[in-house]
This record gives C-alpha cells, structure tokens and sequence, in this order.
C-alpha cells in the first residue's frame, strides 16, 4: 500500500470563509445582550424585501434591511454569522 502525503494551501480569504462561526439565535442572543432572541427573529423576518400589506396593485415592497447574507437556513434551524452580524451592527448609521 502507498501513502502519499498531500499538503493543501488555502488562501487567507478562503481560510476565512471556510472557518465562519455560525450561531443559532438563541446563541447568538447570549453573545450579544443587547439583543433578545425576539428581536434578532424580527431581524431575520425583516432581512430579505418582502410585499407591502396594503398595496394597490400587489407589488410594492418593503426593503431589507441587508442582513440576509449573514443567515442561512439548514433544515429547520437557522444559523447566523457572527462576524457578519457584527459587521452589520457596525454598519448602521448612529442615531
């Protein structure tokens, strides 16, 4: 039997991709206080455009709000990105 030993080179941006941490919402309430598990759900349901309830001709919709690429749904659960959800955070303008 031959064994060969195979060395795999994987680039920074790669390496970053590959090693996400993906957290479920309550997890993801726990790291982050400020937000409930409620609130981070209402995030979610508001992170891709969805139609407007009263619209005259059914196609007005109400934005995202740019969230969505952070989420993933595998199954049933749904997982969020926690660098992407920080970087989110950081990105909304101060009030």
């Amino acid at each position: 039997m031959i064994e060969e030993k195979v060395e795999v080179k994987i680039s920074k941006q790669d390496y970053k991709s590959f090693m996400k941490s993906w957290l479920t919402v309550y997890q993801l309430s726990q790291k982050f206080p400020a937000f409930s598990e409620n609130s981070i759900r209402a995030l979610i349901y508001a992170s891709k455009p969805r139609l407007r309830a009263k619209s005259k001709n059914g196609e007005e919709y109400v934005p995202g709000n740019g969230l969505a690429h952070a989420i993933r749904k595998v199954g049933r659960r749904v997982l969020i990105d926690e660098c992407a959800f920080a970087e989110w955070i950081n990105s909304q303008p101060a009030s």
